[in-house]
């Protein structure tokens, strides 16, 4: 086809019909940008392909992220559940509580031993740090996703923030309490231990429970637990969210 041009175009020259000679050279133009969109419109669909592929590889690693994080959050949620209960519990009961007999104490105490537990939460965010490191965020086409996505990682960052503080709380307020004033009688081999010891502490249960500062850990432990189930209730909601929203999009990619 372009020899022809060529061959038209000397012809034109010769006969000096320079129009015709105009109209061969925009052909030839055409050609070439025909040529060149044609080349990239392949490339394009090429990288469409590339990038959807990587797509649905990138979303069923986030659901596999996803399940395991799920996973950890029912269990955090099902022990805390129980400790709020507890905890509500024994405060109803508190003025009550020094005027009980410290074998029933005892039981209370082990029953809240679950206070001096530290949260340790490590969510599973190996795919949500490589695509950002890769900057592929790009791949996932759906806008609103990208930002389901976002929204569920930064409360991820909420949760160990929280946590962080929950833990030091316990470190530096229950834990020298409970062993200091409880004597470790808050567990249960230790419990057994000390009920057959001759060294028994000279401080009853019952002051304990009656000291004033008992009262702040328990008011301060029934706070910060139900804080702690607001917190992972709306983690398990985003995941929960999350998940089916990453399910729709790779059904979409797949049809």
């Amino acid at each position: 086809m372009i020899a022809i041009f060529k061959s038209g175009r000397i012809e034109s020259i010769l006969d000096k019909r320079f129009k015709r000679y105009i109209l061969y050279i925009l052909g030839e133009i055409v050609l070439v940008v025909l040529g060149i969109l044609i080349a990239l419109e392949i490339d394009n669909q090429n990288k469409f392909k590339e990038n959807s592929k990587k797509e649905i590889l990138y979303l069923q690693s986030f659901q596999e992220d996803l399940r395991k994080d799920i996973g950890l959050i029912k269990d955090q949620l099902e022990t805390k559940e129980v400790l709020s209960a507890e905890l509500e519990k024994v405060f109803r009961e508190y003025p009550d509580l020094p005027k009980k007999d410290e074998e029933e104490l005892l039981e209370i105490s082990n029953r809240l031993s679950a206070v001096a537990g530290q949260n340790i939460f490590v969510c599973n965010c190996s795919t949500f740090e490589a695509i950002q490191n890769s900057s592929d965020i790009q791949v996932i086409r759906d806008f609103g996703l990208v930002q389901t996505l976002f929204n569920y990682y930064t409360h991820l960052n909420l949760i160990v923030a929280h946590d962080d503080l929950t833990n030091q709380y316990i470190r530096d307020i229950v834990e020298p309490y409970i062993f200091n004033k409880f004597e470790f009688r808050t567990i249960d081999y230790i419990a057994q231990w000390y009920e057959n010891d001759n060294r028994k502490s000279s401080v009853k249960l019952s002051d304990v429970y009656a000291d004033p500062e008992f009262e702040n850990i328990l008011i301060g432990s029934r706070d910060r637990t139900e804080s702690y189930l607001y917190i992972y209730k709306k983690a398990l909601m985003l995941a929960q969210e999350l998940y089916l929203k990453l399910e729709e999009r790779i059904n979409e990619e797949i049809k």
